[in-house]
């Protein structure tokens, strides 16, 4: 099974979901951020996008948070 598909990875996109709620930014103003389309910010939080951990490391910076924090909230 692929890992996108796994119960951890979809804590984790629901973690980066509501942290960037949470900060009350929208996926524009993420993908802004990031120099990104916003498309690669709802590609992501869709499950259409895999990211990898300089990814996760990176968008962990730009919703304010720690990257070890949030691992630490999936079981």
């Amino acid at each position: 099974m692929k890992t996108i598909y796994r119960d951890r990875y979809q804590q984790m996109i629901d973690i980066l979901i509501a942290e960037r709620k949470r900060a009350k930014l929208t996926q524009i103003e993420v993908a802004q951020k990031l120099n990104k389309p916003q498309s690669y910010i709802a590609k992501i939080e869709g499950r259409d996008r895999k990211i990898d951990i300089l990814e996760f490391i990176e968008l962990c910076e730009t919703l304010g948070i720690k990257a070890s924090s949030l691992i630490k909230q999936i079981e």
